[in-house]
């Protein structure tokens, strides 16, 4: 008796896997299914394919095996009346050759042919991608739409095999199975005349790989070498069926800031699509982990965070499903000491500057340790609405500079791992001394020695003099009552003065 084997022809096959894997992610799903299912793409002829019947692209049968096509009869038709949707479905039928009952064949492998029927197989090439199709997942269950017109007892199947490349993917097997991580078959007896949705579990197993790398499927008409002639099969619509994949959430997702030793917010764990075996509460100090358990053990559907020492921490919750572990989403808490982190800015006297003329240095000082970054901020209300400058300053030191007349509150704000600290503030005080209208307000002062001389028209009977040291600290003031005026000063040095007449203010620079 002879016996032919089948293996897909396919010279476009990676093509259209990828078309249809970008098919899947836009519809949403992740998980891969058969090259061509419902038969609809292009059906060629020529090539590895023997004879003028096409064969449907990503699949297979004797006129594509990889010998005796020449005395292979025609066992996959082309069938565009009724298919199950579309424009085509696949019709097999048991052939007689040679004395010789031929199984109508397709696979999505290659057909090894051999005149000896128990020589015969479908078998994976995975060095060439017209005759494998690489597949990683584990679906539930194998679906599909058939009917079957059986002459006597005779039977067809559909069989699809998962396994990995330890060992030749074949079918049948060569008595070694270690390579097989999943099968799914349906044997198809009887009279079907009518479409016929029909489906079968994949089995998985146990102490062989724990993924596959190839998918291997045979549909065959007839049953093996004992098929009866003239038995046909129709075929449409293939599809893998997957259970929906576990999830693990946790909420509140924002980041949560908390005192050493003090409870945050409570994390809650929702878990869906799966059976939970068990689960555990993980933590990392980098983001992306590796997570480490969380000690003591923290193994129910909610956890309050609470930290013994200062950082900044990535929580997570761990849920095994029993086939799947699953890891949510992260959630940040930072950890500070409240007591520990301080900034303190020198010299914190107020100082009088001039617009658009350097002021004292002012020098931040960071304990226990400098902070990770640090930024110096100013406003013109004491005690809120600090502001940056128009160029960051972030180094320790800074020298106030203004070009807008005001009083000024400086301040440094300092980032200790996410443990925001804010200095005192320094007043800086920039007066006026532009405005005067010289007709209106004649103005000159003058020193002898320790001495300041005031000379000036259109005296305000409110006038008052004042003196600032370069640290802004006022040293002297004395109410002025006549256009000409002493002022004695008791040590020297270099002076800010400012006089204020009504609405009219004068500031300048002096030295004694």
């Amino acid at each position: 008796m002879l016996i032919f084997e089948y293996q897909i022809t396919n010279t476009m096959k990676k093509t259209l896997l990828f078309s249809a894997c970008m098919f899947l992610a836009a519809a949403g799903f992740s998980q891969t299914q058969f090259e061509n299912p419902g038969f609809e793409g292009t059906w060629q002829t020529g090539g590895d394919i023997a004879g003028s019947e096409p064969e449907p692209i990503e699949w297979s049968s004797l006129k594509s095996a990889d010998a005796l096509t020449g005395f292979a009869p025609i066992v996959a038709f082309q069938e565009t009346t009724n298919p199950h949707s579309g424009t085509y479905c696949v019709r097999l039928k048991v052939v007689n050759s040679f004395g010789v009952n031929a199984n109508g064949l397709m696979t999505n492998g290659r057909v090894h042919a051999d005149f000896n029927p128990d020589n015969g197989y479908v078998y994976t090439i995975d060095t060439d991608s017209k005759w494998n199709t690489p597949f990683t997942d584990t679906p539930d269950s194998l679906v599909f739409w058939v009917k079957h017109a059986p002459v006597g007892g005779d039977k067809s199947k559909v069989e699809v095999l998962l396994h990995d490349l330890s060992h030749d993917g074949e079918l049948p097997h060569d008595g070694t199975t270690t390579h097989w991580v999943g099968k799914a078959r349906v044997d198809i007896t009887g009279t079907i005349g009518n479409w016929t949705r029909m489906s079968a579990p994949f089995v998985y197993y146990g102490g062989g790989p724990s993924a596959p790398t190839h998918m291997l499927a045979v549909i065959s008409a007839g049953d093996s070498t004992i098929a009866v002639e003239n038995t046909e099969m129709w075929i449409d619509d293939l599809e893998l069926i997957y259970n929906p994949v576990p999830t693990v959430s946790i909420a509140p997702t924002a980041t949560q800031n908390i005192d050493v030793g003090v409870n945050g917010n409570v994390l809650t764990a929702t878990e869906a699509n799966g059976t939970v075996s068990s689960r555990q509460w993980m933590v990392s100090s980098t983001a992306g982990g590796p997570y480490t358990a969380i000690t003591p053990a923290e193994t129910a559907t909610t956890y309050t965070p609470n930290f013994a020492s200062a950082g900044i921490y990535y929580v997570v919750c761990e849920t095994d499903f029993g086939t799947q572990t699953i890891v949510s989403n992260e959630v940040e808490i930072v950890v500070v000491d409240p007591a520990t982190n301080t900034v303190t800015v020198t010299p914190s006297a107020m100082q009088t500057i001039l617009t658009d003329q350097n002021g004292n240095l002012l020098t931040a000082t960071e304990t226990p340790a400098a902070a990770s970054s640090r930024e110096w901020k100013f406003s013109t209300t004491s005690g809120t609405g600090y502001a940056s400058f128009g160029t960051p300053e972030t180094g320790l030191t800074y020298t106030p500079y203004f070009s807008t007349l005001g009083t000024y509150y400086v301040i440094c704000e300092s980032d200790f791992a996410g443990d925001i600290k804010i200095s005192n503030e320094v007043i800086i005080d920039v007066p006026s001394s532009v405005g005067i209208d010289e007709e209106d307000f004649k103005f000159n002062i003058y020193t002898n020695e320790n001495i300041i001389n005031l000379t000036f028209e259109s005296l305000n009977e409110d006038a008052v003099f004042s003196l600032y040291n370069l640290e802004g600290k006022q040293v002297y003031i004395s109410q002025v009552l006549n256009s000409n005026s002493q002022h004695v000063i008791e040590n020297s040095g270099i002076y800010i003065y400012r006089l204020v007449s009504g609405d009219r203010i004068v500031t300048g620079k002096i030295s004694l």
